[in-house]
C-alpha cells in the first residue's frame, strides 16, 4: 500500500477553534494548536494554527475543496501555497526506512499518521519562512549596495525601525511556532514512532534549514543594527551643526548690537 501526504503552509495564523465550529468532518483529536481529521480509513488531514494543511491520503480534489473552506471561513487570500510531499509505502514486518521522497513503515495508524503529517507541516513552514526571510536578506542586500555606492541607504528614521521590527517579528514567529527540538508527546513511549519522527526529521533536513534560517535571520539584525547606528549618527551629527549654527548666530547678534 502507497499512501501520498502534502502539506501546504496558508501564509498566516489560523484559527483553530473557528475551523473547528465550521467545518464537518470527523475530528479525531483537537488542542489549542492543532486539529486531526478523519475522512475515510487511512485517510486523515492535520491543521496546525501556524499555518500548515496536511493531507495523508486524501485525493487532490478533496484537498482543494478542503483548503478553499478554510479560506472562505477565515477569509484568507488566495494565493499560491508552499508544498512539501512525500509518499508512505506500508510494507508489513519492515523496518522502518527513509528515503528522499518516500518512508517505509511497517503498520498506519493514527499516530504514525500524525508523525508524518507534523514533520510535513514543519517542513513547509520552514519553506515559506525560508522564502521570507530571502525577499529580507535582498533588501537587506539592497541597502548595503546602497551603502557601499553612495556612502548612505534610502531608509531612515521610522522606515528603518519598522523594517527591524518586521525582522524580529519573523524571528519570533518562528520561534514560537517551529518547535524543531522538541519529540511529539506521542513519541517518548513509543519506539517505533520516535524512531520513524527522527528518521523523518533528518531525511527532511528539518534542523539543518531550520540552522540556515536562523543565521540568515541574525545576519539581516546584525546589519540592520548597523543601519540604525549609522542612521543615529547622522541625526546626532545634523543636531550638531544645528547647534553650532544657531550659537554662531546668537554671537553675530551680540556682536552686532555691540557694534551698533
Amino acid at each position: 500500500m502507497k499512501i501520498t501526504t502534502i502539506g501546504y503552509h496558508l501564509g498566516g495564523r489560523l484559527d483553530l477553534k473557528l475551523i473547528k465550529n465550521s467545518l464537518t468532518f470527523h475530528c479525531v483529536y483537537a488542542d489549542p494548536t492543532e486539529l486531526i481529521y478523519e475522512t475515510s480509513q487511512y485517510s486523515w488531514f492535520q491543521v496546525f494554527d501556524y499555518g500548515s494543511v496536511v493531507f495523508f491520503g486524501i485525493e487532490k480534489t478533496l484537498q482543494t475543496d478542503i483548503i478553499t473552506s478554510i479560506r472562505r471561513i477565515l477569509n484568507l487570500a488566495v494565493n499560491e501555497l508552499e508544498s512539501e510531499e512525500i509518499d508512505i509505502e506500508m510494507v508489513p514486518d519492515s523496518p522502518t526506512k527513509a528515503f528522499f521522497d518516500k518512508i517505509i513503515v511497517n503498520h498506519i495508524n493514527v499516530d504514525v499518521a500524525k508523525i508524518v503529517m507534523l514533520n510535513i507541516a514543519q517542513s513547509v513552514a520552514l519553506d515559506y519562512y525560508i522564502d521570507q526571510t530571502n525577499m529580507l536578506l535582498e533588501q537587506t542586500t539592497y541597502l548595503s549596495n546602497e551603502l557601499e555606492e553612495k556612502g548612505k541607504f534610502s531608509i531612515k528614521g521610522k522606515a528603518l525601525l519598522k523594517y527591524i521590527g518586521k525582522v524580529l517579528n519573523l524571528k519570533n514567529r518562528i520561534a514560537r511556532n517551529l518547535y524543531i527540538f522538541d519529540s511529539p508527546d506521542i513519541t517518548w513511549e513509543d519506539q517505533y514512532l520516535n524512531e520513524l519522527h527522527a528518521k523523518l526529521n533528518v531525511e527532511l533536513d528539518i534542523r539543518i534549514r531550520h540552522r540556515s534560517l536562523q543565521e540568515s535571520l541574525s545576519i539581516i539584525q546584525e546589519n540592520l543594527e548597523i543601519y540604525k547606528d549609522i542612521n543615529q549618527h547622522s541625526h546626532s551629527s545634523t543636531l550638531e551643526w544645528i547647534i553650532i549654527i544657531l550659537i554662531a548666530v546668537e554671537i553675530l547678534n551680540i556682536f552686532f548690537d555691540k557694534l551698533f
